[in-house]
């Protein structure tokens, strides 16, 4: 819905944080606009069912990937199938991951997927992936979409070193409604993590900004170890009943021996 993620502060639950330029808000949820809302778009930036109104010229997207593997060809086969329903056509250019870097780095691209993890949990450290003068074709930044906005760029230098309250607030919430009208993103989704640890594991949390967490663990030796008596007490029972049903199973073919022994002493 937008560049913060939960857990962040400018990041809003339920309706108020919907996109609303591509959900609307419908019995409790979001629910995706129509089709027909993506074609009327399409018409008024020139290009009705996805042609160039002056040229007749079919109107093609470019997207550039790293083919990975074989999984990879449904999922962009996936992605045409989408934009044909706009009549729009999607070009896959498929490269190594150098060239898709130097792609990036250059600015030769058109539509591409990247991921951010965080670097430390601030609305900053997202919204600066689309500061102008971070630009990556200009100057190396982090901005690889080159997204360059005036007033968002003047809406960040003053967001940035505020404390997080209800002027930071209102300047991020200005932020991201530029960034859902210029869309020079389309968001995806953002990971969830979950692990199970033993009660006796301490000072565990996961995380995708801190990859040294293991320094801050503690283990609580006396508690494993009880738990460990209390769950790996030895069961003695099924030895012995194993040992039963061989005895029972080696009657029969005692009895048998003995009676081909006793028909050959007669």
């Amino acid at each position: 819905m937008g560049p913060v993620p939960p857990g962040i502060f400018g990041f809003l639950e339920g309706e108020a944080g919907i996109n609303p330029v591509v959900y609307d808000w419908v019995n409790g949820a979001p629910r995706r606009k129509p089709i027909a809302e993506a074609r009327k778009l399409l018409s008024e930036a020139g290009y009705p069912e996805g042609r160039e109104a002056a040229s007749g010229t079919p109107l093609v997207l470019y997207l550039d990937t790293v083919g990975t593997g074989p999984g990879d060809k449904p999922r962009l086969d996936w992605y045409r199938r989408q934009f044909e329903k706009l009549n729009i056509q999607l070009e896959i250019r498929e490269s190594d991951w150098n060239r898709f870097q130097d792609k990036i780095l250059h600015g030769r691209t058109q539509l591409f997927f990247l991921g951010w993890n965080a670097d430390y949990p601030d609305p900053e450290n997202f919204m600066f992936l689309l500061y102008g003068p971070n630009a990556r074709a200009k100057n190396a930044g982090e901005n690889a979409a080159n997204y360059t906005n005036p007033e968002y760029d003047a809406l960040f230098q003053k967001m940035k070193n505020l404390p997080s309250g209800p002027e930071r607030m209102e300047l991020i919430e200005r932020m991201v409604k530029l960034l859902r009208e210029d869309a020079p993103w389309v968001w995806g989704f953002h990971p969830r993590d979950y692990s199970l640890l033993h009660q006796w594991v301490f000072n565990v949390k996961p995380s995708h900004m801190g990859k040294n967490g293991v320094k801050f663990y503690r283990v609580d030796a006396a508690l494993r170890q009880q738990k460990q008596l209390e769950w790996n007490r030895p069961v003695l029972w099924p030895i012995g009943a194993l040992l039963v049903l061989l005895v029972a199973s080696g009657i029969p073919a005692y009895r048998s021996y003995r009676r081909r022994e006793l028909s050959a002493a007669r």
